[in-house]
């Protein structure tokens, strides 16, 4: 007997205007739009995949749509057991809308590749800025260990010869800014953010009741979020392409 997984998402990539069936990690998933009532809804048949590892997969492929369109997408939840997919009722809207859905993405085999998805996905969708900031950093860790061996840390390094490639507008912008205030920038943006925002005992601090502190980590996340774009592309090969 079918029972189908029925999950309301919210978010701004693109998404289809017409009911949509995509293939992905050997499932068939249902994509329904919003409607007047309705929720953009996804949907998976139970038949043949535990909950738990349905609603991973419905997470898997968020992060897909999330990176290629560089928007939040987030996974509100809902409730199993329908014979047939069954609409999420509607709460706010943010909803994404294309005519056309040419999925052709495959759910990424590298472990690390959906981890740093995953990672890009709960950066664009927490509602923190200190939190988004330690989302796109986890990225970062993912290819370098945070710790020091003969008194250089290999995430402080990583950044160091990263920062050369990095070609986007707002944070070529902020590296400026930076550069002429800081003698060493990747040894800021690890202190001054990564450890700031994950540490409380001893400066540097990250208040999150202090807006100066909240607008230079503002600043600072357009660096880290474009390192660790750079690094998805370049080192685990993700393509932003829906196509695939």
């Amino acid at each position: 007997m079918d029972q189908w997984l029925n999950d309301g998402v919210k978010g701004g990539a693109s998404w289809p205007r017409e009911e949509t069936k995509v293939n992905f990690g050997g499932h068939e998933l249902i994509l329904r739009p919003a409607t007047k009532n309705t929720e953009q809804s996804i949907h998976v048949n139970l038949r043949n995949i535990s909950i738990v590892d349905a609603m991973t997969l419905v997470n898997r492929f968020l992060s897909v749509l999330s990176w290629c369109d560089d928007q939040p997408m987030e996974n509100h939840g809902g409730w199993a057991g329908n014979p047939m997919p069954v609409s999420v009722p509607r709460e706010t809207r943010m909803v994404g809308s294309s005519i056309a859905f040419p999925f052709g993405r495959e759910l990424e085999e590298n472990s690390k590749a959906r981890l740093a998805l995953a990672l890009f996905r709960e950066g664009q969708t927490v509602n923190s800025i200190s939190f988004q900031f330690l989302s796109y950093f986890k990225i970062l860790n993912i290819f370098w260990n945070d710790r020091y061996v003969n008194g250089k840390n290999d995430i402080i390094e990583g950044i160091r010869q990263t920062l050369p490639n990095i070609t986007d507008e707002q944070a070529q912008k902020r590296l400026t800014e930076i550069k002429d205030m800081e003698a060493d920038v990747s040894a800021y943006l690890y202190q001054s953010g990564r450890w700031a925002v994950a540490h409380a005992y001893a400066d540097p601090i990250i208040d999150p009741d202090d807006t100066s502190d909240l607008r230079r980590l503002s600043q600072d996340l357009w660096i880290i979020k474009a390192i660790a774009e750079y690094l998805i592309v370049s080192e685990l090969r993700i393509s932003r392409s829906i196509i695939g």
